[in-house]
């Protein structure tokens, strides 16, 4: 059973990407010092919202909420790029470029803007924020993928049935050594 409960913990672990961890029931992404929270969603698709990886290709909805009033007085731009392995963000940066979202100061805090994702596959999310002089730069990079959690959700539901399998076929042995 602390195999199964250190296991859990594993993939959830390996289920966190980059910048984005769950906290509170809020996404929350680290942005320098700061931080703000990540909401994804797909309404033509499912009422429900996402924190990382986008479910399905289609149109998505993406909204960035600054948690401090530092980023406000920020220019913040969002990019999503298409993951081919390159070894840095900036390497053919236009080309792999998927959407941007130019830089400007948000003084409600709330960016969100809308993207139709086409092609399945693995991406990255950079937000950049900059003051008005220069001296802060802030960057939250976060790799995330799109249609491709159906075979994510497999690989746990296939480990969890086996750890299922295991537990009966334990418990089945220990009776049969019992009725003996």
């Amino acid at each position: 059973m602390a195999a199964a409960v250190s296991m859990v913990g594993f993939i959830a672990q390996a289920e966190a990407h980059g910048g984005v961890s769950l906290d509170q029931g809020q996404c929350i992404m680290k942005i320098g010092p700061d931080t703000m929270s990540f909401t994804g969603y797909q309404p033509q698709k499912s009422r429900e919202q996402f924190c990382d990886d986008i479910p399905d290709v289609g149109s998505t909805i993406i909204v960035l909420d600054a948690q401090q009033d530092e980023l406000r007085d920020m220019a913040i731009e969002m990019r999503v790029l298409r993951d081919v392995g390159q070894k840095d963000d900036n390497e053919n940066l236009e080309q792999n470029t998927e959407t941007f979202v130019p830089p400007k100061k948000y003084m409600t805090g709330t960016l969100n803007f809308e993207h139709n994702f086409i092609n399945k596959g693995k991406y990255i999310g950079l937000v950049k924020a900059v003051s008005d002089d220069g001296k802060k730069a802030y960057v939250s990079r976060f790799p995330f993928s799109v249609g491709e959690t159906a075979s994510r959700d497999i690989v746990i539901y296939a480990f969890f049935s086996l750890i299922g399998a295991v537990a009966f076929g334990v418990f089945f042995r220990n009776m049969s050594k019992k009725a003996s």
